[in-house]
C-alpha cells in the first residue's frame, strides 16, 4: 500500500504538542486543578453521604407493612405511602403504617374534605 499522508507542517502534531506545552508553560494552574478534582473525589462522597444520612433520619419513617409484615418507608410529612412488596395502601398513624382508609385518611384516600364518613352529601363551596 501506500505510505499515510504526512500532516502539513513538517510533521509536528499540534494537537499532541499544544496540551503539554501549556502543562509545561502553566503548571501551578494544571497541578491545582487536578489537586482541586482529587479532593472533591475524595472529600464530596462521605459528606453528602453523611448528610444524606442525617436527612433520612429527620425526614423518612421506616416500619412493617401491617398487611405483609415487610419494611414500608415514606416521607414522615407525606403520611402516606405504598407497600413495595403487597401494594397496600398506608397511611401513617404515630410511629407506624396502618392500613389507609377512606373514612379516616381524608380525600387523598376517597373520603371527604375533612376526613370523615363519607355519607353521600355533595360539599358545594360558594
Amino acid at each position: 500500500g501506500f505510505p499515510p499522508p504526512r500532516p502539513p507542517g513538517g510533521g509536528f502534531n499540534l494537537g499532541a504538542l499544544l496540551p503539554i506545552a501549556l502543562i509545561i508553560a502553566f503548571p501551578g494552574f494544571f497541578f491545582g486543578l487536578f489537586n482541586t478534582f482529587f479532593l472533591a473525589a475524595l472529600i464530596l462522597p462521605p459528606l453528602l453521604s453523611f448528610g444524606f444520612n442525617f436527612w433520612k433520619e429527620r425526614n423518612v419513617i421506616e416500619a412493617p407493612c401491617p398487611q405483609c409484615g415487610q419494611l414500608a418507608a415514606g416521607l414522615k410529612g407525606q403520611g402516606f405511602t405504598q407497600c413495595f412488596v403487597c401494594g397496600s395502601q398506608l397511611s401513617l398513624r404515630g410511629d407506624e403504617w396502618r392500613l389507609r382508609s377512606k373514612y379516616e385518611d381524608g380525600p387523598q384516600a376517597g373520603g371527604s374534605k375533612y376526613g370523615k364518613v363519607d355519607n353521600g352529601v355533595i360539599d358545594v363551596e360558594s
